[in-house]
């Protein structure tokens, strides 16, 4: 016959003291004394305890459960951003549940519906690219569900028109890369390589992160007494067609681009497909630098210079911070990670 699995009261009765005391040490509650939280862990492996999240859950009115709400599930940067969160939770007793709202604010909107009925103890969410009204996050407050972002975070500053109520209306903890200073010190690098008319292409102006490695850029060409020409700033949906076709308008000006600055690896490799479709040479003609992190940037002609977002970091750090927001950790907080340049063959002109 199969041994009983050893209970709360079982360590209770051990050590001779209550069950009560018992669970607060196994979820590590800093009001009990670290000698007895030792003690009960110790006693706790002996007996081959193993704590009954889904009991604790249901009476606790949510699951061991983090919700996680990503726009482009399948891409190299959000599945490692994703693995970075999966391995924190594993550590921290959590399972984690992954929904794709392939950059649709409607099915944003119903992922987060869905993770607040399945009662997920909180949310870690990249917003979309359609996103301008957070709302259905907003919501999750009435419920103690936490929300963090991860690389795109909602700007938290009201920019609605005067007739339209804000749609923002408080903080949220984020985890997000150094996009000012990384678009500053790709701007720079170009400019050090010759180039003077060094081109930006973007995703949709509506990202917070777009205007941020939009000022990063902007600061650097005013550093360097540099003339910024506003229709070296271009703007597209973030999908290959759609960069190709901005691409190819930056390269039909007048005075054509002597290197483009891409905002993430979909739109740095379709930068790539449209400067040599173009017959123009890479970087001889115009130098590319994208923000990527994809290890195949090193297997094209000529490899590709790349920001890294180091998104597995974004990933653990996100997961740690709702963690201890889910544990009662008060306040809301801002990580920025830092990124690391890559200079290879696209933008290395000397």
């Amino acid at each position: 016959m199969a041994k009983k699995p050893a209970s709360l009261k079982d360590i209770a009765a051990k050590l001779g003291i209550s069950i009560a005391t018992v669970s607060r040490a196994l979820q590590g509650s800093t009001a009990i004394s670290q000698k007895t939280r030792q003690h009960v862990m110790q006693v706790a492996q002996e007996l081959n305890y193993s704590k009954n999240f889904l009991a604790d859950g249901l009476r606790n009115g949510t699951l061991p459960l983090i919700g996680v709400i990503l726009p482009h599930g399948v891409t190299l940067f959000y599945s490692s951003v994703l693995d970075g969160i999966e391995h924190v939770a594993a550590q921290e007793g959590y399972a984690v549940i992954s929904m794709n709202s392939h950059e649709s604010y409607e099915e944003e909107r119903s992922s987060v519906q869905s993770m607040k009925n399945l009662h997920v103890a909180g949310i870690i969410a990249s917003v979309t690219q359609e996103t301008e009204d957070f709302s259905h996050f907003d919501m999750l407050a009435a419920d103690n569900i936490p929300v963090v972002f991860v690389a795109r975070d909602p700007d938290i500053q009201d920019t609605a028109p005067a007739n339209h109520r804000p749609t923002v209306r408080k903080a949220y903890s984020s985890v997000t890369a150094d996009s000012i200073e990384a678009a500053h010190r790709a701007t720079r690098h170009l400019i050090e390589q010759g180039c003077r008319r060094i081109a930006m292409l973007c995703g949709p102006s509506r990202l917070k992160m777009v205007a941020e490695r939009k000022h990063g850029y902007i600061e650097a060409l005013h550093d360097n007494h540099l003339l910024v020409r506003p229709e070296y700033v271009a703007y597209s949906d973030i999908d290959t067609a759609s960069a190709i076709d901005a691409t190819h308008a930056l390269l039909d000006l007048q005075e054509r681009p002597d290197a483009i600055i891409a905002l993430n690896d979909t739109l740095l490799f379709a930068a790539m497909k449209a400067v040599k479709s173009s017959g123009l040479r890479i970087p001889e003609d115009v130098a590319l630098i994208g923000f990527s992190d994809v290890p195949y940037v090193e297997d094209v002609s000529p490899t590709l210079s790349t920001i890294e977002d180091q998104s597995r970091l974004m990933g653990e750090t996100a997961c740690r911070m709702l963690i201890g927001q889910i544990r009662g950790k008060r306040g809301h907080g801002r990580e920025i990670i830092p990124t690391i340049q890559k200079i290879r063959e696209s933008s290395r002109k000397k």
